[in-house]
């Protein structure tokens, strides 16, 4: 178990070590450093670079003092808008200082500033109240980056009241960042924001949405609200979440994706798309509403990396359907994929997503490995093993396409083994055996080479009684 310490007790042994063995300041600090880490001490929540005289003179404490001061009276909004964007010069610095905040209260003293401006919401902005909404919004979001625990009930219903009201555009980027700063490694947080129907408010914006930045925004919290990072639940909502994600807003993101093909949009479309196909009807839903849609976009971006990997995740989650898959290949995908895998070769991560894809279209499906064998897929797939030997997901998803490819084609094991595929997989189980060595000699069994596979169970002997 990690150990930690508070900012208090860190306090104490830095003005111990300036005291009592007369050590500066630095040298009192690096000294505290030492000691703790040396004990296993978890240091990463604690502010170790100001003068720890007294906890008072911490400036996060003081500002955080001073807003609120400011809050309980009547004040000036450039003296408020200074001391907000002290706070998150700090807040942005690192975690400890966040926690520093949230502990003195900036939470609360933000959400009511901007609970002070809810009357104007649903009138027409001026230049000072917008300015004013969105100087607090990204102090918020700086306050709560990594801390989502931090939303309460209140922040939730100012989220959703912005959402429904407000049309400056500005002020939506900042609500809605500030809404996927919560949704991360927070499982109740992404709940609650579910069930306030914030999928409404997300429809609608991809739909009217002009702005890229606000587009872009909005992709980033549906992938948001169907994570499933948050460690201390045991059952999440992801799946639920994606489905019904899915089913509302796959149609207009397809839509969206044939008039949007090139970047920065057409990454970010693909991406949420891919998020949101956890379901067989919703793969056939995409299928139907824009089948040449991604030779599209493939064209129109042949040489941009970024694209080409969003498009084969994309790929890769359509293929879990199996007539959606048979409809990819039938419509050209195998020498479209193995061209982009010759061409981007160089790039290892391209490489290994456009590999996952080849593995996925090919499983179970010895028609299609045909029509990637036609297509030049083993040299293609032996030149980039050969280029990223050390790289663990390039060799992982080549020994699946391999094996995919040639489980039910055995007579294509001739070409695969005379590009020297044997060595290079032996070669990759003596760096890699331990992480996914059955997947290695999975692919050696297939290609008819001599492999040792583990045996999983051992008898005891034990004679069984009549």
């Amino acid at each position: 178990m990690v150990r930690v310490i508070t900012q208090e007790t860190y306090d104490e042994v830095v003005k111990e070590n300036m005291e009592e063995f007369e050590m500066s300041p630095q040298e009192a600090i690096n000294e505290a450093i030492a000691q703790f880490e040396a004990q296993g001490v978890d240091l990463s929540n604690i502010i170790k670079d100001l003068f720890l005289s007294s906890e008072e003179n911490h400036l996060v404490t003081t500002t955080v003092s001073k807003l609120k001061e400011l809050n309980s009276r009547d004040y000036d909004c450039e003296e408020l808008f200074k001391y907000l964007d002290v706070l998150k010069t700090e807040c942005s610095k690192d975690i400890a200082r966040r926690v520093r905040a949230g502990k003195d209260g900036a939470y609360k003293v933000l959400i009511d500033l901007l609970q002070s401006k809810q009357e104007v919401f649903a009138q027409e902005l001026s230049d000072k109240d917008a300015k004013f909404i969105i100087n607090v919004l990204n102090t918020l979001i700086a306050l709560m980056d990594t801390q989502p625990d931090l939303l309460d009930a209140k922040g939730i219903d100012l989220i959703k009241t912005i959402l429904d009201n407000v049309e400056n555009d500005d002020i939506l980027v900042g609500t809605l960042k500030w809404a996927s700063t919560c949704c991360i490694k927070h499982e109740m947080n992404r709940q609650r924001l579910f069930a306030k129907n914030i999928t409404e408010n997300l429809k609608l914006l991809i739909k009217v949405a002009g702005n890229e930045k606000l587009l872009s925004e909005t992709l980033q919290l549906i992938r948001k609200l169907t994570l499933d990072d948050d460690v201390r639940v045991e059952f999440g909502k992801a799946h639920d979440h994606a489905k019904e994600l899915g089913a509302q807003m796959l149609e207009p993101l397809t839509n969206l994706l044939k008039e949007k093909t090139k970047p920065p949009l057409a990454p970010e479309l693909m991406l949420t798309m891919a998020s949101l196909l956890v379901r067989h009807e919703l793969c056939k839903l995409v299928a139907d509403c824009g089948p040449g849609v991604l030779f599209s976009v493939l064209a129109d971006n042949y040489e941009s990396a970024a694209v080409v990997q969003q498009a084969c995740k994309l790929i890769t989650a359509l293929a879990g359907h199996d007539d959606v898959k048979r409809d990819l290949v039938r419509s050209g995908i195998a020498p479209v994929l193995v061209t982009l895998l010759s061409r981007h070769a160089n790039n290892a991560t391209a490489c290994a997503l456009i590999l996952r894809s080849v593995a996925a279209l090919t499983l179970r499906e010895p028609a299609h490995s045909e029509h990637f064998l036609a297509s030049g897929a083993p040299e293609a797939i032996v030149h980039c093993m050969k280029l990223h030997p050390r790289n663990a997901a390039v060799q992982k998803n080549a020994c699946w396409a391999i094996r995919n490819i040639v489980a039910r084609c055995r007579e294509q094991n001739v070409k695969f083994l005379e590009l020297g595929a044997e060595a290079l997989l032996n070669s990759s189980h003596e760096l890699f055996g331990n992480e996914f060595g059955f997947d290695i000699r999975s692919a050696l069994r297939d290609l008819g080479c001599d492999v040792t596979l583990d045996e999983q169970w051992h008898g005891k002997g034990v004679q069984i009684e009549k």
